[in-house]
Parts: structure tokens; sequence; C-alpha cells
């Protein structure tokens, strides 16, 4: 595999607050319940019977205040919540949400945070005169959306990629090309505006530990994912937002994939859902063999536990621990578990475990991104370091024993292994599979690794970020070397990597636009694969496993595989597990 040169960054300024769609107020009544007290929309917008509910998730009355994020047709919806108490009031208490509809065609979630920190002061003036409007009017007026405005169709189409933007090569594969590394485009300075996502990146990988691998295994098998959590939910919508960031595939690799329909690219975020979603999601399937229908995957959060007992709805279900839980003594993972009718009833005492190449994975990169800045916050014209000092991850989710409740013990064969070696070098390895943790451990550290200081500026979360793209890469490479290997065809020439200044202006941090070079000008090099037409068994070795990053002795890492296979490749792959020798014969 060619050396990667380092993580570009833009320093362009971050692209402007972008143009609403529709704004709205919505007030609790006692009688009535939440009401559209007042609204401003262009034509296609609706907003009546849909922002009320959309807007407000059950348990907000336990919270002062809360952002939601929300996805209604083709917009992004965003609303600030604040709860004042009042002993006037018949429940002792005001409460209303003031938000905004922003077309999708401005990002994942159309950068509907560029309006939080408005409409949160918003909201604290009108909690106080909800009958006048006039600051609710201004803001419309500015930044309602124009015709001139909307950006080029092709762009609005790129949201969810597919493959017809590519031309195909007569024999039904992309032509080999050099790939560039994620170029990640950042405001300046590496700042942030407040309530950015990427700045709970860290939170979010430091509460799932070891845990963050198995879910975006899932999520890069576009699985349904349904995160069941307490208020606020400003969190949550962060998490779906940042899992969606992470298991994105770059357009550079599909120069591996074959023509045709293949999975969305990008997990769709749906961000807050509830019950009244429910018809809605239940005209998604689970389709592991399908890869015609883009809307069949998605990430959402709820507060309705009502969703969670219902398994057609979902694939993968994934309960927060209680907030309480987060001065527990004890760390308190959150709890993964897989679709089944059972969940109707009652969920497992155990979900799903990581792997022990997963939580060493994850020790190496708590370590590995100390190296890297924490992101700034701009604030009000001022930067604040709002992260300085504080630790990329938790330092108390190192030891096996904090994670041990959600690694996968050792398999018997492992154990066999490692047991065999060491009785083999007469104690000298005392580990038993030294050379292959060494090993490990250069190939996670490399996955952070720069080969200059042309960007010593770079912060941890875009570090973080390009890590789980580099990922995907290697293992989409590995599988796509692996599909020529078993057809009998050569691999293409090793890549160059090269980065891409270009800017689509659509996207800030770690929303990525991945553009391929040609090796040479004019040079094209042949297709990676054979012709589609052979749909022969993939031959995946232990060694493929550990290029991938992968457990070879771990039946879960290998079902992954297989079924990664079948999703993206449309193939059947057989797995060969990891062989143990004694004196030249094969005893497992």
């Amino acid at each position: 595999m060619a050396d990667r040169s380092p993580l570009k960054i833009d320093i362009s300024s971050e692209p402007p607050v972008p143009p609403i769609a529709a704004a709205f107020l919505v007030n609790f009544d006692h009688r009535k319940g939440y009401t559209l007290v007042w609204h401003r929309s262009i034509d296609e917008a609706q907003v009546e019977g849909v922002v009320e509910f959309k807007s407000l998730p059950s348990g907000l009355h336990n919270v002062e205040e809360d952002l939601v994020y929300f996805i209604h047709d083709k917009y992004s919806g965003l609303s600030a919540f604040i709860n004042k108490p009042d002993g006037q009031s018949e429940r002792a208490a005001r409460m209303l949400a003031v938000g905004v509809l922003v077309p999708l065609e401005f990002g994942r979630t159309g950068r509907s945070w560029r309006h939080a920190e408005a409409l949160q002061a918003l909201a604290r003036s009108q909690i106080d005169n909800v009958q006048d409007t006039t600051a609710l009017e201004e803001y419309w007026g500015k930044y309602r959306l124009r015709p001139d405005e909307r950006p080029e169709q092709e762009q609005v189409h790129s949201e969810y990629p597919g493959h017809s933007a590519t031309r195909q090569p007569a024999n039904g594969y992309r032509k080999s090309r050099s790939m560039s590394t994620a170029t990640t485009f950042l405001p300046s300075h590496h700042t942030l505006t407040p309530h950015h996502p990427a700045l709970t990146l860290l939170d979010s990988a430091d509460i799932f530990g070891p845990l963050l691998f198995p879910l975006y295994r899932a999520a890069l098998l576009r699985k349904r994912i349904l995160i069941v959590a307490d208020t606020p939910v400003q969190s949550s919508c962060n998490l779906v937002y940042n899992m969606s960031i992470l298991s994105s595939v770059s357009k550079a690799l599909l120069e591996f994939l074959p023509s045709g329909d293949t999975p969305s690219l990008w997990l769709r975020p749906l961000f807050t859902v509830g019950v009244g979603d429910i018809p809605e999601l239940e005209t998604t399937k689970s389709s592991p063999t399908s890869v015609s229908i883009a809307e069949d995957n998605w990430i959402a959060c709820t507060t309705d536990d009502v969703l969670s007992t219902k398994p057609q709805l979902y694939d993968v279900l994934v309960l927060m621990p209680p907030s309480e839980s987060n001065n527990a003594a004890t760390k308190v993972f959150p709890k993964m578990v897989l679709s089944s009718p059972e969940l109707t009833k009652s969920f497992p005492k155990v979900g799903i475990k990581s792997t022990q190449r997963d939580f060493q994975r994850f020790v190496r990169l708590q370590q590995g991104l100390l190296q890297f800045r924490p992101s700034k916050t701009a604030i009000n014209g001022s930067l604040e370091n709002g992260a300085e000092g504080r630790p990329p991850l938790s330092s108390r989710r190192s030891s096996f024993s904090a994670n041990k409740a959600v690694v996968e013990p050792a398999s018997w064969s492992r154990m066999a292994y490692t047991s065999l070696v060491w009785w083999a070098s007469a104690g000298d390895r005392r580990g038993g599979l030294v050379e292959t943790e060494e090993a490990e451990n250069e190939q996670d550290l490399a996955l952070l690794s720069y080969e200059d200081d042309s960007d010593s500026e770079q912060t941890r979360e875009v570090a973080l970020v390009a890590y789980f793209h580099r990922l995907t890469e290697i293992i989409f490479q590995t599988v796509a070397e692996a599909i020529a290997r078993s057809d009998g065809t050569r691999s293409a020439p090793e890549s160059s990597y090269h980065d891409d200044d270009n800017n689509d202006n659509t996207e800030s941090i770690y929303e990525e636009t991945v553009q391929r070079r040609a090796s040479s000008e004019g040079e094209e090099t042949q297709g990676l694969l054979a012709d589609p037409a052979d749909n022969g068994e993939v031959e995946i070795t232990p060694e493929d496993m550990a290029a991938m990053g992968l457990d070879s002795w771990s039946a879960s890492d290998r079902a992954f595989v297989e079924e990664l296979v079948r999703l993206w490749w449309g193939r059947k792959a057989v797995v060969r597990p990891t062989s143990i020798e004694c004196c030249g014969l094969r005893i497992y």
C-alpha cells in the first residue's frame, strides 16, 4: 500500500450562515399542548402539523434548555427549547421552542448549527412575551431562502451520492486511479462555531470506548441504527451526526467497487424520531443483500422507549446509559443489541461486544490523539480553548478491567495458540503473540501519523475522523485485492496519494469531498477487479483480516467481512480461520 501524504486542511473562512426555508415558534399551552403560535415559510416547505411534534420530543419538560435536530422531507430542522419556571402558570413552568428549517442542499444538517446561538437567544426573549414576534420577523427577513441562493442541481443530489455521476468504463468497472487522502475543511485557525457536532466527537468516543468500533462496523454495513436515550437530546443528535461522518465512504473508493447500484456512501442521519415517525420508519426494511434502496439505511435517536419494543423498525438498537451514570464509580457503557422478535418482551442482559483487537486499538487511539491539539471555539469573534488541558479520551477507559464488560473473551483457539507459542519458545515470548501485537501497534499508529510537519496544527477531531476514513479505505482496498486474487486478475499498480484542494463549500469539519487525480497526465490503469459477471466465492485469508485491522480469531469480525463483501460487492466471501501449526503440522 502506498504511503499516505498528510491530511491537508483548507483554512478558508467557514461558509456563511445558511438561508432558511422556514422559521417557527411553538408554545406549550396547558390545555391544548404544543401549539404553533407563529411561522413563516417558503411555498414548498410544510410547517403546520409537522414541527409541533418533530421539534419537541417527549421528555423535554425534564430539562431547562435543549437543541433538537430533526429531518422533515428535504429539510433539516433545528429548534431551541427553553423551560422557564413560572409560579403563575398552571404547571409552574412556561415552555416554548423557536426553530428553523434549512434545505439539506446545504449539507448533512444544512449546517443548521450555525443558527443555534441565535435561536437560543430568540427563545429566551420570547419566553417572556410570546405574542411579540418582532424579533422573529426580523430573523426571517434576514435569513429567508431566496431563489438565487439554492445550490446547483448537481450539488443538491451529492448528499447521498450514487454511482450515476461516475462514468463507467467498458468492462463495467471503474478505471483505477491514484487516490487522495481525505481533505477536511475547517474554518480559519481551526476554530469551530458553538454547537458544531464536531465538538462532541471525542465525547462520543469516550462514552462508547472500544464499542465505538462495532458501532462503526454496523454503520459501514448500512444498518438501521436506533439510539434510545434520555433528554437532553442534543448530545444524541450529535452522536447521530458523528457516526454518519465516521462511517462515510469517500468517492475515491468507488474505483474498488463494481458498477451499478451500491449502498449509500453516507449513512442517512434522521436525528430525532418519535412515535409519529413510526409509519415512515416502517417503510424501510432490513435488506443486507439489496443495494438499490438508499433510504433503507439510517441512524436516528429517540426518547420514546416504545420504539425500542418494535424490532421490525431497526437492525441495531443502542441503549444509552442514564445521565446519572456519568458519576458512577464503574464505567457504564451503552448496550448494543441486534434486532430480534424477543425484544418485544425483554432486552438481553448482554449486548454486542468489541473484540480483543478493538480494545487494543482503542487504547492506542487514546495514546495517539495526545499528539494533536483540541479545536477552538469561536464565540463573538474571540477564541476559546474549551478543551484545552482535557485529555483527548478519558484515561480511566484504558485498563482492560474497566472495559472487560464490553470486550469479547479470548477464544479457546487463540488461547491454545498463545499457550503453544509460549511452550515452543520455552517461555521466551511471554505474551505468545508479541510479534503480532507489535505489527498491530505499528498499523494502528500509522492511521494517525504524518510524514512532515506541514500540518502541525492538526486537531484531535479531524485526526479522529481521518483515522476512521483511512481504516475504511484500507478495508475496501484489501477486499478489492482479495477479489482480484480470487478471480485470478492482477492488482492495479500501487496508488500514489495526492491531496486535492477542491472545496465544494457544502460541508464544514469532517464533511469531506474526496477527489481522485490520475497518476500521470493521460495515464489510465486497468480495472482492479475482474469481469463483474464472475461472481465466484472470494477467499479472505487471515493475512487479509490482519491487514484490515480485524481480529481473525473473532467470529463476529469474520461475519462482518462476509456481510461487507455481500453488501458492497454482491459476492460471497469465505473467511479462512487462523490455523495453528506445530513442527510443520497443522493442528487447527
